[in-house]
């Protein structure tokens, strides 16, 4: 049985880069039809509600992760589960939203260097990649943010909103020694049974954002010690995308990008096939 009051370990909020070596050719599929969704960037409340360029009404991920998030709303008490706010992003939104937040930092930074700007930006965003074996999180489609509802269908208090990016986002916020200590016990224990079921089933989370937990993906290698396996997809043309500038020229860069991939897998199976060959004869010979 799920430990939902086990407390949340503090982690180190790490940066550096993985690169996806062994592409996986996991297809994306809709979460629409398993799960509550709320699509929030397709009624982004930056916007007045309207939609980002590249946004969708509807949600997708990988199969895999779409899988695990199912075991993970099973765990969770009688009568509760997820709202899925978000999973696979194009490129247009990710990049749609560096320029937002990159803006926003700056503003409130005025006399930080361009360096110094970006690097507080990747506390709210990932940089928007358009390499696909470098990929921002969401664009793998190995990323999920999600929160909890009640018997009552309401939103259990999490102590801070979806994309607040303050210190109340940091997952351990709440936690015994942290800034929050004490202050809202509830939101505490919520976090705690989001963040137990989801790591009970193999996701990682982002430490500044309670909401965003990851498999196959970069952050999701980092913390877990193991190599990504979620290339990334600029464009995976999701039922009823909002238009945007460039979209022929990312969707072409994709498709080519998608067949390099291609090119890849199958090199490496040619490899994987030589290399049980030999080793056949070689143990061959040995006996």
């Amino acid at each position: 049985m799920t430990d939902f009051n086990k407390p949340i370990p503090k982690v180190e909020f790490l940066t550096n880069r993985l690169p996806v070596a062994d592409p996986s050719d996991e297809p994306l599929v809709y979460m629409d039809d398993k799960f509550l969704c709320d699509s929030k960037y397709f009624r982004w409340v930056e916007m007045g509600g309207n939609a980002l360029p590249g946004s969708s009404p509807s949600i997708m991920c990988r199969k895999t992760v779409c899988d695990m998030v199912e075991r993970a709303e099973k765990l969770l008490p009688e009568g509760y589960r997820f709202v899925i706010f978000d999973a696979y992003r194009p490129a247009a939104v990710q990049q749609s939203l560096w320029d937002y937040f990159r803006r926003q930092k700056k503003i409130e930074n005025p006399d930080k260097s361009e360096e110094e700007i970006d690097h507080l930006t990747r506390f709210c965003v990932s940089f928007p990649s358009y390499n696909v074996l470098l990929p921002s999180l969401h664009n793998t489609g190995g990323a999920v943010d999600l929160t909890i509802v009640g018997p009552d269908g309401k939103e259990l208090d999490m102590g801070c909103e979806f994309d607040e990016f303050t210190d109340r986002a940091w997952t351990t916020y709440y936690e015994p020694g942290e800034a929050g200590d004490g202050v809202n016990t509830v939101a505490r224990d919520n976090r705690r049974m989001l963040y137990n079921v989801m790591t009970e089933v193999g996701f990682t989370n982002f430490p500044a954002e309670w909401w965003h937990f990851d498999y196959g993906n970069e952050k999701w290698g980092l913390y877990s010690n193991n190599a990504p396996v979620y290339a990334g997809i600029l464009d995976a043309r999701v039922r009823n995308t909002t238009p945007y500038n460039c979209m022929d020229i990312v969707r072409e860069a994709d498709a080519k990008q998608q067949e390099i991939l291609d090119v890849i897998r199958d090199i490496r199976r040619k490899c994987k096939e030589m290399d049980d060959d030999v080793s056949a004869v070689m143990r061959g010979q040995v006996k």
